[in-house]
């Protein structure tokens, strides 16, 4: 019976080795095949502004009314949104002002945004027939509070509604406290020419490069001393802790909280500026799929042959692949599409090296390879390109007025420029 018994415990132990064995070898073999698929998510390094506010500056503001100009992106990690961490703390909230794509952050872009109600607070678009806080709305405010996550390119619109938002300050003499949040595509990389006045609009209104490498703050402080806003009123910047210059998205340990509805990921803010230049010639900038700006395509595309003027993308740091996709409409996201319900031959770009992607000179080389391709098919509106690029020099270039170099030359020097002028207001390194 012993001798049975001791039989069985060490069959038991064999068994049991061989399970663990077969586990660890398992766990080698999925490390050395599937890396990236069970890579441990990086340590938070970056503290937000707004959790640098509710701990040490919004006592400063203890009974007086604040106007917070938020959306669905204005949360406390890891989830908590900043109105109601001031509500608990007993602050008073005096209205809320909602950007583009409403305060749930789920309107289709260019959609207008009605005024609405939380709790007992009112919301007021600043997406409707008023862009800016009107003096009635501002009444009784002691404070703004700014707290909206950006994608760091010039185009896209809340940094204008930061603008607005500022010079209504300034009439009203009311201070602005501006929750500082990181760059998704970087603080080092700066693309694109500056915005001409003459271009000025909703979707530029400021005369910085597309891709500019600026947090909210840093530019907030850049239009008061650039005198782009009235400089008399108080500006407060409230600092991250931790982020650096060199960081994208991934870098922070920070949680992705699309900000608009065809923003889903880090990656696509990153190419967002060269794709969105992409869709004013003609070609379908995937929205109405699945990977919006992460592809683009049109009917008529060849798309091996551009692959192969590019080398496959490797000087850019990207991987490109021939897709076939069809837009569809897709309600709250692209209701209309160019090229809805046709076929496209298209390019999905795979970012590689987020630090070698130039999306807006990836544009440029896109345009250079269909202009001497296919010209017939590459007129457009210059208007609306020119809104878009903020200067006539791309399309100046596709109209047969100026070399690619010149383009590439005068695009460059403005570049220069705006990165020495910039210099005096950057917070972190």
């Amino acid at each position: 019976m012993l001798y049975l018994n001791k039989n069985k415990e060490a069959l038991r132990r064999r068994n049991t080795g061989g399970v663990l064995s077969i586990f660890f070898i398992s766990t080698i073999l999925l490390f050395w095949f599937f890396p990236t698929k069970i890579a441990l998510a990086p340590e938070r390094q970056v503290e937000l502004g707004n959790e640098m506010f509710v701990k040490n500056f919004s006592s400063e503001l203890q009974g007086k009314s604040l106007g917070l100009v938020i959306n669905h992106t204005s949360v406390l990690p890891p989830g908590r949104p900043l109105f109601q961490a001031l509500l608990d703390k007993g602050q008073k909230i005096q209205a809320i002002f909602s950007p583009e794509h409403g305060f749930s952050g789920k309107v289709e872009a260019g959609k207008e945004v009605k005024d609405s109600q939380l709790k007992d607070i009112m919301i007021y678009s600043l997406y409707e027939k008023n862009k800016r806080p009107t003096p009635e709305q501002t009444y009784g405010i002691d404070a703004f509070v700014y707290d909206i996550q950006d994608v760091g390119t010039r185009f896209y619109t809340y940094i204008t509604t930061l603008k607005y938002v500022l010079e209504a300050a300034a009439e009203a003499q009311i201070p602005v406290y501006v929750l500082d949040r990181p760059n998704p595509a970087g603080g080092d990389i700066i693309e694109g020419p500056l915005l001409r006045p003459e271009y000025e609009s909703f979707i530029g209104a400021l005369p910085i490069p597309v891709r500019y490498g600026l947090t909210p703050g840093e530019l907030a402080m850049m239009m008061k001393g650039e005198g782009w806003v009235p400089k008399e009123f108080d500006l407060h910047v409230v600092r991250m802790k931790n982020w650096k210059r060199s960081y994208f998205w991934e870098d922070t340990g920070l949680p992705w909280i699309p900000p608009s509805p065809n923003m889903p990921t880090p990656e696509t803010a990153i190419i967002y500026p060269g794709s969105s230049v992409l869709g004013t010639v003609k070609l379908n900038e995937g929205r109405g799929t699945p990977h919006p700006f992460l592809q683009f395509g049109a009917p008529w595309l060849d798309p091996s042959l551009l692959i192969k003027k590019l080398n496959g993308g490797e000087q850019f740091g990207i991987k490109l692949e021939a897709v076939n996709y069809t837009p569809r409409s897709l309600p709250g996201k692209a209701l209309h599409p160019l090229y809805k319900n046709k076929e496209c031959h298209g390019i999905r770009v795979r970012i590689l090296q987020k630090e070698k992607f130039f999306s807006l000179r990836f544009s440029y080389e896109i345009i250079k390879a269909l202009k001497n391709q296919q010209q017939h098919k590459l007129t457009t509106p210059s208007g609306y390109l020119n809104k878009i690029f903020g200067s006539n020099h791309l399309s100046d270039y596709i109209e047969g007025k100026i070399s690619y170099e010149e383009l590439i030359s005068q695009v460059e020097q403005e570049e220069k420029s705006f990165r020495e002028k910039r210099q005096k207001y950057l917070l972190y390194k």
